[in-house]
This record gives structure tokens, sequence and C-alpha cells, in this order.
């Protein structure tokens, strides 16, 4: 009888390993796939503004599966000497022109004139020009309680009330406040070859902090910032570098949930992080599933900089890829005991929490897009070139589909919540005589006319009060509130308007055609749509050639209507939410 328990046992602890294994591989399946179409958001990059700089970080950013990054540090929005425009300006200029959609920008704030009576007025006006120059929030350094100090040589605490009206004013704008406090405990132990961190402190002299007579406590620092956060519930802060506090699980436990206008992010703490019991980290990371973000402090100056540096010799590309899979191996898989990405952090061995799909797009990038709603680049669909025009049908297995790049619809369209049970893949080609467009769409229970009409039919009014999949595209891009409407719903009934906001042409015939198939038993119905170019242009388009395009589709039973780039609005005509839609030269 023992023998017999000790074989179940083991053959029971086999399962349960192979059903884990099995999980974890269809995990890493579902994020090779973002990172296949560039979906993840690294929220906490540093990119110096020169045109091989930027290159290099894209390139980089591509192999990694990063859609787009956050700088933390684009400039102030001081103007020059002479009036010449600002550091933020002429950075962000540069980025949005070398790198359009990659890299999204954070303020700095100029803190010249501290001791003024009126600083704090002049700050709130740095603000509101960052917020109109498209600043997507705020950066602030440690250099608040550590470096910065007044006319009197005091440090300027991180709560002083002169900051007040600041972090007010960004939560008044919706701008989020990225913000670095404190650092590593061992960064106040003695300066010495004892000290856990010596091969990066002795490398940086400036981040030991040890000296009670010039720097304040560690833990004195942690509990300013949680002041000011209390101070201000209606302004989001993301707490940097895991809450600032990677080392003590249960007081990030203990401040997130105190303070729900809190969030933390992962830069350049994996390998505190990591130290902990895995379990005990994976249930913090569930229970805060909707507060963490991605973020790696990434950098790329002269020499790349992978979460932390000294005196090694400079790493590669190749070795920054290798930084970026060491996040995804600790957040994807269960391995224990291998060695983290960043050596010069500490030497010691680190254990994955193997974090479900569900938890890891909210981390990698639902989050954060939730957090930017306001500012999020204009996404990007590729149509693909294809020689031979070809019959509608509504089979989407067809070759010439399955080599084109699908973006998502998946996101509500009047605030950008998530909805990844009915995420409709969106598939375009163009060939010399048309556009063609594909969605396969996931549905909840079919909300249709009962009275279907037949191909040929007049069109039909109101078939955006049922299911239905729409593509709005423009190619003027001088008047971007000239575009063409297609509505297709699952009984391939179909309607099309051309719109000159506010005016809207229901008798326009663009000639479009469609064909639809539902699979009930999958509760998929797929669609094809054939635009005639002529309908949207008298000019041809040519490989590179960029027109606008929005994407939406409705579940009615699901009560979704849903935009692949949110408008934010109660409308689905906000041209100035509409993507890019992208001729590429030949099918990839």
């Amino acid at each position: 009888m023992l023998v017999r328990s000790i074989v179940l046992a083991a053959v029971l602890l086999v399962s349960v390993r192979a059903l884990a294994d099995e999980d974890v591989a269809a995990v890493r399946a579902q994020a090779d796939q973002w990172r296949a179409e560039h979906r993840l958001i690294d929220m906490h990059q540093h990119i110096d503004f020169t045109p091989e700089h930027l290159a290099r970080a894209v390139k980089i950013m591509d192999a990694a599966g990063i859609g787009f990054a956050i700088n933390l540090g684009t400039g102030t929005v001081t103007p020059g000497p002479h009036g010449e425009p600002s550091e933020f300006e002429r950075n962000r200029k540069l980025a949005d022109t070398l790198a359009p959609g990659r890299i999204l920008h954070y303020m700095l704030l100029d803190y010249h004139g501290w001791d003024d009576p009126d600083w704090s007025d002049k700050a709130v006006k740095q603000i509101e020009e960052g917020h109109r120059l498209g600043a997507a929030g705020l950066k602030e350094f440690k250099r608040l309680g550590l470096y910065l100090r007044d006319g009197k040589g005091k440090l300027l605490r991180i709560d002083d009330p002169r900051l007040d009206p600041v972090w007010e004013k960004c939560g008044e704008l919706h701008m989020p406040i990225s913000i670095h406090v404190a650092d590593p405990k061992a960064f106040w132990e003695p300066y010495n070859e004892h000290n856990e961190r010596w091969k990066e402190l002795k490398n940086h002299r400036l981040w030991w902090f040890g000296d009670k007579t010039r720097y304040p406590g560690w833990k004195d620092l942690l509990e300013a910032l949680d002041r000011v956060i209390a101070r201000h519930p209606h302004t989001t802060f993301v707490a940097v570098h895991f809450a600032n506090n990677a080392e003590e699980l249960d007081w990030v436990d203990q401040s997130l949930a105190k303070y729900p206008n809190k969030m933390a992010d992962l830069a350049a703490r994996i390998p505190e992080i990591g130290r902990h019991d895995p379990e005990a980290v994976r249930a913090l990371f569930m229970k805060y599933q909707d507060r963490i973000l991605l973020g790696t402090d990434f950098m790329v100056y002269d020499r790349l900089i992978l979460g932390s540096s000294g005196d090694e010799p400079p790493p590669t590309d190749q070795d920054a890829q290798v930084f970026y899979q060491k996040h995804w191996r600790w957040l994807e898989t269960r391995d224990r005991d291998w060695p983290h990405m960043t050596p010069i952090q500490g030497n010691w061995k680190i254990s994955s929490i193997g974090l479900p799909a569900s938890v890891l797009r909210k981390i990698y990038f639902d989050n954060a897009r939730r957090l930017l709603a306001r500012s999020l680049p204009l996404p990007t669909l590729k149509a693909a070139h294809t020689q031979e025009d070809f019959a509608l049908d509504a089979d989407l297995n067809k070759p010439v589909w399955q080599s084109a790049q699908p973006v998502r619809i998946e996101y509500m369209m009047k605030d950008g919540t998530p909805r990844p049970e009915l995420s409709a893949a969106v598939r375009c080609l163009w060939s010399s005589q048309y556009l063609y467009v594909s969605f396969d769409c996931p549905f909840t229970r079919l909300t249709v006319f009962d009275d279907v009409r037949a191909a040929g039919a007049p069109k039909r009014m109101g078939l955006w009060d049922r299911d239905v999949v729409e593509v709005f595209c423009g190619s003027d891009v001088g008047h971007p509130n000239h575009y063409g409407e297609f509505e297709v719903a699952p009984t391939n009934e179909r309607l099309d308007v051309f719109c000159k906001l506010p005016d809207k042409d229901f008798g326009w015939d663009s000639k479009f055609a469609s064909a639809t198939k539902v699979d009930e038993a999958s509760h998929r119905w797929r669609a094809e749509l054939r635009i005639p170019l002529t309908s949207l242009s008298a000019t041809p388009p040519k490989p590179g050639d960029r027109w606008r395009i929005n994407l939406f589709r409705s579940d009615r039973a699901g009560s979704a209507f849903l935009a692949w780039n949110p408008t934010l609005t109660g409308s689905t005509h906000t041209p100035e939410k509409f993507g890019i839609l992208e001729f590429e030269d030949g099918v990839k």
C-alpha cells in the first residue's frame, strides 16, 4: 500500500508539473504574439536626442517587441535665452520626425527661481505649457530630497508645500507623474567593500547617501512621498523602481492599499524583487495587477545602459535583447535561481513568478494605455500590397490574408477600457484598384435586424445600432474631416456614407462590396470588405503613402462598442483620433 501511494504521488506530481509546463508554454506563446505585433509599452526609458541614438533605440525596441516607450525626461519647457524653442520642443520634434509614434514624452520641471515668492505660480504655468506642447506626463528625479538645494543650502523637500500646486495641476490635466525618491537600502549603508552593492557604488560615488549630516534617512524619503500622494488623491503618481522600495514587499503592499492613486513600475528593480519568495511576489502582482507597469530603465546615450552600469565594456545591441528577454523570463516562467539581467546591481540569483496571460497583458500594455489614454500615439495599420484582386467569400484562411500583419479592435471607444474577450483581428491589403479589409470577430450573441435584406437592397439606415464592423477612411490629410464610412453587419447588410463633417452624404455610392460568414459553433463572425480606391482618392496611392483610418465594431449583447484607436468621446466621428493607414510595397 505504501509503495502504491508513493507511486500515485509521483504520478500526480509529474502530471501537475506537466500541466504547469503546458500553462507556461501557452502564456509564452501569447506573449510572443504580443511582441510580434509590437504591443508592449516600456514606461521607463531614457533616450538621448540625436538621430543616431533614436535610430538605435527604435531598432532595439523593434527586436524586443516594444511598440512604443516613454522617454522620462525629454526636457523642460523653458524657452532659450533669446526665445528659442525649449529643450522639450526641440527633442520632441526630432523624435516625432525620425521615429513617429514610437516615443511618448514626459516633461521636466525647471527649478530656477525656487526662492522667488511666485515660483509656484510659474511652475504651474510650466505644467500648462507642457500639456499644450504634448507632454504625456511629468518626470521627477530623485533630486528632490537628495540633490536640489535652495539659496541657503537646504535640501528641497519632496513634500514641500510650494510643490502642491504643481502636483494638483498635473491631476487636473490628467498628466501622470513618474517620480523617483530614495534608492536601494545599501546606498545608505557604509561605503566600503562589505556593502552588497559595492560594485555599483564604487562606480557612482554620488549615489551613496550614508552621510547623515547631508542626507535624510532612506525611509524618511519614502514617507515624504506618501504624504504628497495622500494630499493629492486626484493625481496619479507612478512611484518608479517598484514603488521606490523593491526590498520591502509588505511596505509596498500597505502603501498601494492605502493610496489608490499610486502605481509602480518595474524599472531596474527585478534583480531586487526577484530575491523574494516568488510565490509572495506573484501574490502581490496578482493583487495589484491593475497598478503595476512594465518599465526597464533602458538607456541609449553614447553607450547603452541596461538598468545600471559601471566601468564594464559597453553593452551591445545583442546584450540589450538578452536584457529584455530576461524580463520576459522572470514574468512569464516559473524558473528558479537564475542570474538576473543587471549583474552590477548585486551578486545573487532570482526566481521567476509565472504570471497568467490575463495579468501579463495588463502589466505589458493595458495599464499603460489606460494611464496614457489622452496622449497615446496614433497607431499604424499597414496595408500589404497584392498583385491580384480576388473574389470575396469571408474565408480569412486565404494565404494572402495570413501574410498581412493584424491589428486588434479590443478597447471601448469612449474610455479605452480593454475587452480582450471580444478582441477582433483586422488585416488590410491593397491592389491597384481596391482596398481590402478583413475582420475576425468573436461575439457574445448576434444582434441583427429581424428582417434581413437581400444583397442589392437599399442601404440599411441604423445599421450602427446592431452588431457591425466599420471602417472610417480618408485620403486627404489636409482635410481629415473628409472620409468614407463603410459598415457591414454579420448578415452582410451594408451602409456607406461620405462625411465632410459636419455634413454626411447618405446618398453616396462607393460601390464597395463585402462578404460575411457566421460560425455559431466557435462564436465568431468574419467579414471581407473591398473598397474601390477611386471612391476615396482621385490619385491612386503609392507605396509609402499614409492615409487616415479608424476601425470599429459593436457587440451589443456584450455591451461593447470597440475601437482600434478609442476616440475618448461619445462619437466615432472624431477624426483627430484616426490612426494611420500605410501602403506597403509587396505582401510581407
